[in-house]
């Protein structure tokens, strides 16, 4: 819990958290819409990656790397993830 958290109504109740004076509530509503704009822009450069990579399926290649999974056409269909790690469990 953050140490502004000041109360919990309820395992899912709402949080209230409370403030002395206008700058502090208003700088911390402005950092969260910087935070929350950050991730917007993230998760639409995300997006945009994964549609290049398909993209690039439709153009013919057999393999795209989106972060950091490699997504690939496997010769043999019989397996439909990556299964390599599984031969070292015992």
């Amino acid at each position: 819990m953050n140490d502004d958290d000041e109360l919990m109504m309820g395992p899912i109740g709402p949080k209230t958290r409370r403030f002395t004076d206008r700058l502090e509530i208003l700088t911390k509503l402005e950092g969260k819409c910087a935070m929350w704009e950050r991730v917007a822009r993230d998760n639409k450069e995300r997006a945009e990656d994964f549609e290049r990579a398909a993209q690039r399926i439709r153009e013919g290649a057999t393999a795209v790397t989106v972060g950091r999974t490699t997504y690939y056409l496997a010769d043999d269909e019989s397996t439909t993830r990556d299964e390599t790690a599984d031969e070292s469990v015992s």
